[in-house]
């Protein structure tokens, strides 16, 4: 009995650092998770952000643009347009009812405002830097480390043209070459699991692939 009492006894420190050591796991795991979670809604944003600043420089230039230095002094120094949008439903006379109404578009240009001020209005983007928005935000996460492909945490942009038929069509894509989450792999051939990016050199498409 004495030599059962003293084995239990001394299993009892054995019990403790593996429990210890399975909850540690665990935590390091979920954390993981978290941070992954949260970094990658940072660089969404920020993805975003890009993205609408090039629907509006396409629609002011004809083509998207493909250097971040244009599109800062775009955001800077370029106007937008305001544009409302009318529609006016007419009815048809009761003898052709069975043809539905007609709707008339217009569209009304109410002025014209600076592209930051627009897109980024202070009060909703408190200490915004156009010159930042190259910059992947979780670079400057402390104990971040950057993978291989991570060579200036700057977003990759491409901006160019292909053929859809006969006619040239403009493509853009934006992409993330210093993901957060080690499993993210440019090789991947599940598009989800690529590197963080919207559009596409091949397609006409602005969707990002957490979207899709």
């Amino acid at each position: 009995m004495r030599k059962t009492t003293i084995f239990t006894w001394a299993l009892i420190p054995v019990i403790v650092a593996l429990g210890y050591l399975l909850y540690a796991g665990i935590k390091e795991n979920i954390d993981t998770a978290e941070n992954v979670k949260k970094s990658e809604a940072l660089v969404i944003e920020r993805l975003k952000e890009i993205r609408e600043v090039q629907k509006w420089f396409l629609l002011s230039n004809g083509r998207y643009c493909g250097t971040w230095d244009s599109l800062t002094n775009f955001i800077k120094e370029g106007t937008i347009y305001i544009v409302e949008k009318k529609e006016t439903i007419i009815q048809r006379p009761a003898s052709q009812s069975h043809l539905g109404d007609s709707v008339r578009v217009s569209f009304d240009t109410l002025g014209r405002e600076n592209v930051q001020k627009y897109l980024f209005p202070a009060d909703k983007y408190a200490g915004f830097v156009a010159e930042n928005l190259y910059k992947i935000p979780t670079c400057a996460i402390e104990g971040f480390e950057k993978p291989a492909t991570c060579t200036d945490c700057q977003f990759t942009i491409y901006a160019g043209k292909i053929k859809k038929g006969n006619v040239m069509v403009d493509v853009l894509e934006v992409i993330d070459s210093c993901p957060v989450d080690p499993t993210r792999k440019e090789s991947s051939e599940n598009r989800k699991r690529k590197f963080l990016r919207f559009g596409s050199r091949d397609e006409v498409t602005t969707s990002g692939n957490w979207e899709d």
